[in-house]
């Protein structure tokens, strides 16, 4: 239709895009479940790669953040990583630190999923957020490392995204309890029936009311300062998969720093 319009089949939810081009055990599992009488899906033939359409970074916002840099004297800074997920582990424990800071016990962890999150609730109850792209295999792994690596929580509640369709890689509800099983005193499902899943569509209202109902309360804290970020990401090293790039302001539009490369398929 035109330079800025491509055709993108499926979306970030467990599958690979050799998958989605190609087919596999998995696709032809998924089309025979819903009996179609085909092995793979049929699509036009890619002629390039683009960013994922929801997580992906149009290069022109970049420049004019640059040129607004430049011309108010602020720093830029680039935050690099590779997966939407990857920022989670990071996310998770620089909400724990912050509480720990305010003198707060930090045991609650609040497992969102996809759309499914509560920013406003999750700092009224206490809760340490972690983010899961969707509901699938790949996420159940994400969060299964996490609760390997991180210091055990009290209390995990899991939030699930309800979008309908038993997708090739969803997890199942089994795997979902043996994780929330990782919880030293409490572990469940917040919002959504199990036995519904995924199409407990309910659940995409109800899951702001049930964190509502939990008991903790906490004061709203003011904004965290950037001081306390750059002094925990020292504190942390290189412990997650995620580089924090200081960009100088280009001296005229037009002018990239060395920096500001594309490298593979990193998001900005």
């Amino acid at each position: 239709m035109g330079p800025r319009h491509v055709f993108q089949h499926g979306a970030v939810g467990g599958l690979s895009p050799e998958e989605y081009e190609h087919g596999g055990e998995a696709v032809e599992e998924y089309l025979r479940r819903y009996g179609i009488p085909k092995t793979r899906w049929d699509s036009p033939t890619p002629d390039g790669d683009s960013p994922e359409a929801e997580w992906g970074f149009e290069p022109a916002l970049r420049e004019d953040v640059e040129e607004f840099a430049r011309r108010h004297g602020y720093r830029v800074r680039r935050i690099v990583y590779t997966e939407p997920r990857d920022l989670s582990p990071l996310v998770a424990d620089l909400y724990r630190w912050w509480y720990r800071q305010r003198r707060m016990k930090a045991s609650r962890l609040l497992v969102e999923s996809f759309m499914t999150m509560e920013p406003w609730w999750t700092l009224r109850t206490g809760s340490v957020p972690f983010w899961m792209t969707f509901n699938e295999d790949t996420s159940a792994d994400a969060l299964e490392q996490y609760l390997r690596e991180a210091e055990p929580f009290d209390i995990i509640h899991l939030m699930l995204f309800q979008h309908g369709t038993e997708d090739p890689r969803l997890a199942t509800i089994a795997r979902w309890k043996e994780l929330l099983g990782k919880a030293r005193q409490w572990g469940g499902f917040l919002g959504v029936d199990p036995k519904k899943h995924p199409r407990d569509f309910a659940a995409l209202a109800r899951y702001h009311t049930d964190l509502r109902k939990l008991s903790a309360r906490y004061p709203m804290p003011g904004p965290l300062a950037l001081s306390q970020l750059e002094r925990f990401l020292k504190e942390s090293g290189d412990k997650y998969p995620v580089r924090w790039v200081d960009l100088e302001p280009p001296r005229s539009s037009g002018t990239r720093a060395p920096e500001e490369e594309e490298r593979g398929p990193w998001l900005h």
